[in-house]
């Protein structure tokens, strides 16, 4: 065998090795691609979960995105989580945090209409209460905020909600909860 056909073989091998080298190469980074693209898209703050239920403006309603955190609380009464992070949420659709009121004292108190202090963003939706207003010693009702933005309302949105409260002996507390998201497509 001539010394030309043996370094022609050796450029052969060495080709045909960097050929599969780089088709592995390849395979691995796209696995790798497809991987990143399939947690991020089940992990995804903006991953919605639509319920049966329409807003009061006509929009899907969707389960809440992030999370709520803490506990406020004014003159015996608690209200639970003490702050919303709502994380993304997308447009054109409704959330709807939650806060639940407990009265800890030993008569009963009166939740008054809550004021929304818009710190940024703006359109602050509608304020429930999912129970009654005045509730017993020991018991709970629900605060429900609703949520919804369209195209030229998107970003930041945080808001502190000021619920005032009068207790069976006339004292006036107030319990102050806040809400945040980024609205956006």
């Amino acid at each position: 065998m001539s010394s030309t056909s043996t370094r022609r073989d050796a450029r052969e091998r060495t080709g045909r090795r960097h050929l599969w080298l780089g088709t592995f190469t390849a395979v691995v980074i796209l696995a790798g691609v497809g991987v990143a693209i399939a947690s991020r898209a089940s992990s995804s703050p903006r991953a919605e979960q639509r319920t049966s239920e329409t807003s009061s403006m006509g929009m899907p309603v969707i389960a809440n995105t992030g999370a709520g955190t803490g506990t406020a609380k004014g003159t015996g009464l608690a209200a639970t989580p003490k702050a919303w992070a709502l994380g993304t949420v997308k447009l054109n659709v409704a959330v709807r945090p939650t806060w639940t009121f407990t009265n800890l004292g030993s008569d009963n108190v009166t939740l008054g209409q809550p004021h929304v202090q818009v710190n940024k963003g703006c359109c602050p939706g509608a304020l429930t209460f999912d129970g009654p207003s005045t509730i017993d010693p020991g018991q709970t009702t629900k605060l429900v905020f609703e949520l919804s933005m369209h195209p030229g309302m998107d970003g930041l949105h945080d808001m502190v909600l000021h619920v005032p409260a009068t207790r069976a002996d006339g004292t006036a507390t107030k319990v102050d909860l806040t809400v945040s998201g980024d609205f956006h497509d």
